[in-house]
């Protein structure tokens, strides 16, 4: 199943897909975390303005991921003088627990490997325990913690990834 997964170049005409994408998966990944209001009352318009600007960003990479002819989720990283984050790593529930995340972790390792950058970074939501999981399992490090916020939604770590570590734990 995961060889029929494809990560595309995403095109301006791509950004509402993203944008509802994202909206779908929010609702499975972060329901109880975020207030209901974000997920039930989201704002398309405003997630494909941003999803625009990334994809017409240079800075920015941004990948539809396709399982056939079906959108199945998106990633999104940016390299700029602050070094290479990732910035969304999104797959439908149904698609989770196959590879396309080590997948993913394959693109933006070799993105830094040929640009001979070491390491890389993510911010996470503590209370999403499926990518708290799937970090540390690629070999995350968490550098940052930021918790205890009334709106749990602000609450975040950050994982530092570092190449060097990070290929002799990587697993093709």
């Amino acid at each position: 199943m995961v060889e029929q997964v494809e990560f595309v170049t995403a095109k301006i005409s791509d950004a509402a897909t993203i944008s509802m994408l994202r909206q779908r998966i929010w609702d499975t990944t972060y329901r109880g975390i975020y207030p209901d209001a974000v997920i039930d009352e989201f704002d398309y318009d405003w997630h494909q303005q941003r999803d625009l600007q990334k994809i017409s960003n240079p800075f920015f990479t941004v990948y539809l991921i396709k399982y056939g002819d079906e959108n199945i989720g998106y990633l999104i990283f940016r390299d700029d003088d602050t070094g290479v984050w990732l910035h969304s790593l999104y797959v439908l529930q149904e698609y989770q627990h196959i590879g396309i995340g080590k997948q993913a972790f394959s693109i933006l390792k070799n993105y830094c490997n040929e640009r001979e950058i070491n390491c890389f970074a993510c911010n996470c939501s503590p209370h999403n325990e499926n990518a708290m999981r799937f970090y540390q399992h690629m070999g995350g490090v968490v550098t940052k913690t930021d918790t205890g916020h009334e709106n749990r939604q602000e609450d975040g770590v950050i994982f530092e990834f570092n190449l060097n570590e990070y290929h002799h734990s990587f697993k093709y």
